[in-house]
């Protein structure tokens, strides 16, 4: 199982190997992989705009 190593355990009794542990995990929290394709559109509350868009996609069909 792939998530089988994220859930080992393992110790670290040197201090340079602690801080360099330290330091990677911190440049991983920086350096993000994953980028949103799209931006985000909040959800449309106003129920005047929701009605005219309705409006608008059944003229469509």
């Amino acid at each position: 199982m792939a998530t089988s190593s994220i859930f080992h355990n393992f110790t670290i009794t040197d201090e340079k190997a602690a801080e360099q542990f330290l330091d990677a995990l911190d440049k991983a929290a920086e350096q993000s992989a994953w980028k949103p394709k799209n931006p985000f559109k909040p959800p449309i509350r106003d129920p005047e705009v929701i009605r005219a868009k309705m409006a608008k996609r059944k003229e469509h069909a």
